[in-house]
């Protein structure tokens, strides 16, 4: 994807009575869009397991149209200046610190008998171990878990991420309702069985999608952004479905330039929209409403003429359909009942995109 550069007209000095966005630019600057991965594995020991050394990774996204890429190793806090000395002079690619913190607890009612509650720390300043490493202590609850290490992570400096959440049905909407802390949510997870849609099985056990997961955090008032990210390992076998390999799910920031101060910025007040393959133009929001402008995706020849069709879903409190339009410029216009409104998009080729929510109301 080439950077695109766009001014995005967000009001942001509403009355409570307005919306209020999650994107919360500065009018008066001009802004650019930045394609990041916010979940990447790499090598480096001692913890990693992916089959690529940091310099083969960077190299790979910066060579596929990636300005910024967190690296997130395993128990492992990967040095990303090595790397920023050598892509990162020109501006136009920047690497983060960052961790996966692979947090698992016992539960014998779950596959393997291990609940996998992962988080990742980004922009952290130092390496954080899973509480009682390598799985947690008997006794202690899921919440407990996160909040110890969504503590250690903003004492560090840093940004949490949930991951993965329905990896092996893991992560329960109890686990993150009580959580004081804002954190970023993974609703889509590239690593092949992430189970992102969630499912029922041969007993009858439903399990939330993540983006209905998603839906149920904000209804109960939670200030949380979603995010697309591959979870690479893989970087060879490209011909195999079930290989981890990078490339399937991203985030777009809106940014004045790509510095780190500005990239966390974006990723703290929700400045951005997640992405398996659909690009937006334009995304406004005013006191009337939002409007989007979707950009038309290329076929793979140029001789062929692009015939993607797209829809876009805009979901209301506990996921409620609001509004379903059609086309490359889809509008919702408040109705003043509203406490959050956010877009969900999908072409006919199942490419998917999410924008962050809209709040109706001011939130703590």
């Amino acid at each position: 994807m080439k950077l695109r550069r766009a001014l995005l007209a967000i009001l942001l000095t509403l009355p409570a009575t307005l919306p209020v966005s999650a994107t919360a630019p500065d009018s008066s600057q001009s802004l650019n869009w930045y394609k990041c991965n916010t979940h990447t594995h790499t090598s480096a020991r001692p913890g990693s397991d992916a089959n690529e050394s940091p310099e083969f990774v960077a190299t790979w996204y910066r060579a596929h149209g990636y300005q910024c890429l967190v690296i997130t190793d395993h128990e492992n806090f990967t040095d990303v200046a090595p790397l920023n000395a050598r892509y990162a002079g020109d501006g136009h690619f920047l690497v983060i610190r960052g961790q996966e913190i692979t947090q698992t607890l016992a539960d014998p009612a779950q596959p393997g008998g291990l609940r996998h509650l992962h988080i990742n720390g980004i922009n952290t300043d130092k390496l954080i171990l899973p509480l009682g490493y390598p799985i947690a202590p008997t006794g202690i609850t899921p919440r407990e878990i996160y909040e110890h290490n969504i503590a250690a992570i903003e004492a560090a400096g840093g940004i949490p991420q949930i991951n993965h959440p329905n990896l092996l049905w893991s992560v329960r909407p109890e686990d993150l309702l009580p959580l004081k802390e804002a954190f970023l949510l993974e609703i889509w997870n590239a690593f092949p069985t992430s189970n992102n849609l969630g499912g029922v099985d041969s007993a009858g056990h439903h399990s939330l999608s993540t983006e209905a997961l998603w839906d149920q955090l904000l209804s109960k008032g939670k200030r949380i952004w979603g995010v697309a990210s591959d979870d690479a390992h893989e970087y060879h076998t490209f011909d195999d479905r079930e290989s981890p390999t990078p490339g399937k799910g991203w985030i777009v920031l809106q940014a004045p330039s790509l510095s780190v101060q500005n990239i966390v910025t974006a990723l703290r007040t929700g400045r951005f929209y997640a992405s398996t393959g659909i690009a937006l133009e334009h995304y406004s929001v005013d006191s009337s409403g939002i409007s989007i402008q979707i950009a038309q995706s290329r076929e793979w020849s140029p001789a062929l003429k692009p015939s993607a069709r797209y829809t876009t879903r805009f979901i209301g409190a506990n996921g409620d359909l609001l509004a379903e339009v059609t086309g490359l410029s889809p509008q919702y216009r408040f109705k003043g009942d509203e406490s959050y409104v956010r877009a969900s998009i999908m072409d006919s080729d199942g490419r998917r995109a999410w924008t962050q929510p809209v709040f109706r109301v001011t939130r703590p």
